[in-house]
């Protein structure tokens, strides 16, 4: 397991671990927040604990929390989560190529969420990526489920919606994703997910106006399609061209035949008795 957690200043730089130091710290306050609000809402402190250590997904235990304290069923609490939680698909197919294709994956799948998705990010190779999203992933899965214990038996004493601890994730997430915004593409179905995401969440239950977000990879799967599309139907006019390419070198190179064989004195059709246009050019007479 040692190999698991491995993370070494020659594999990282110095800013990763800045940026996780500060990554967590808004984690712990945002835990605090959704441990007090489960106090608030009723929870026990074992069901507080164990949400947060098996579902692993602010976004969605919030949700959760929000949908049972509001009266509604549990089932549509878990399937509230549930939505919520399906971003994670997309940050598994960003995490995806460098992931090892072993056990470790299994374990390492449970950490993927935005934090994590997000730091791995500022690796310059798939080992560093790697040990980057360990690293902040590990940090989240010790971290959060700690800092909803505390917040849970504080209870009362943290006003969790006064001091608006959870608008600490959006824009620690902004600022480690600033650099990926610099491509025109990302740019663009990024405000285009913001838009549709603001737009919306009033009209949405809590936590699910962010997954509507996702919809903006409509476009990139069209996108992909209408490509693949045309990539199938160029190789047969590239194929045709080559063809016709290769008849043209064809007949050329039986042009380039025939006027070789002329330069070699070879005798092809001429009339018997006929001087012979070569025995001339070498100055033989007719014989």
């Amino acid at each position: 397991m040692s190999s698991l957690f491995r993370t070494t200043d020659r594999v990282l730089p110095g800013s990763t671990y800045r940026a996780v130091a500060i990554v967590t710290v808004t984690i712990i306050a945002v835990a605090l927040s959704y441990g007090a609000i489960t106090a608030v809402s009723g929870f026990a402190w074992w069901q507080t604990l164990l949400l947060a250590m098996f579902a692993l997904g602010g976004a969605a235990e919030f949700t959760f929390v929000g949908v049972i304290a509001a009266g509604g069923a549990p089932i549509l609490a878990v399937l509230a989560g549930l939505l919520v939680n399906s971003r994670n698909f997309a940050f598994g197919v960003a995490v995806g190529p460098f992931f090892p294709q072993d056990w470790r994956a299994l374990i390492a799948s449970h950490w993927i969420n935005d934090e994590s998705t997000a730091i791995s990010r500022t690796g310059h190779n798939d080992r560093a990526k790697w040990h980057a999203f360990l690293l902040m992933g590990a940090a989240i899965a010790i971290m959060w489920p700690g800092g909803a214990m505390v917040g849970q038996w504080l209870g009362n004493v943290i006003n969790a919606d006064l001091l608006g601890l959870d608008a600490a994730f959006p824009i620690i997430l902004f600022c480690l994703i600033r650099g990926d915004l610099k491509n025109r593409v990302t740019l663009s179905l990024t405000v285009i997910g913001i838009l549709i995401a603001v737009g919306l969440t009033p009209l949405l239950p809590l936590g699910l106006g962010a997954v509507t977000s996702l919809s903006v990879f409509v476009f990139v799967a069209a996108g992909w399609a209408v490509r693949s599309f045309l990539r199938r139907r160029r190789p047969e006019g590239s194929d045709a061209d080559q063809h016709s390419i290769g008849a043209d070198q064809h007949g050329t190179g039986a042009d380039q035949h025939g006027a070789d064989a002329d330069d070699a004195g070879i005798e092809t059709d001429w009339p018997v008795g006929a001087d012979h246009p070569q025995s001339a050019t070498r100055g033989e007479g007719p014989r």
